[in-house]
């Protein structure tokens, strides 16, 4: 059951223009997120990890102790990114779109 359903945009540069976003919601077992991204040409300067600390300060906040996802397994550099920071994969799947395409995914997990 989803508690809640967020989006947090981040800024940087001279401007503070808008460079990444994550959407997420809340539920029973702590924060689920997805849609991660940073604009390409700030991609590789740490802004996803930034992100992601920001989210696990909300989780600790809200008293949330873990954050989970999922990552295509054609991502290989997301899944690296995750685990860089102390994500695990803790479940592989394939996931069936209504389109009729079928994606595998790994489920990541970080206790906090």
């Amino acid at each position: 059951m989803c508690l809640a359903y967020n989006i947090r945009v981040f800024s940087a540069g001279p401007h503070n223009e808008p460079v990444g976003m994550v959407r997420f919601h809340l539920n029973e077992n702590g924060i689920y997120f997805y849609r991660l991204s940073v604009i390409p040409e700030e991609q590789g300067k740490g802004i996803a990890k930034q992100m992601l600390k920001s989210l696990e300060e909300y989780a600790n906040q809200i008293e949330k102790p873990t954050i989970l996802c999922k990552v295509r397994m054609t991502a290989p550099k997301n899944i690296q990114l995750y685990r860089s920071i102390g994500y695990s994969i803790y479940d592989e799947e394939i996931v069936h779109k209504p389109n009729g395409i079928n994606i595998k995914v790994v489920s990541m997990m970080k206790q906090l």
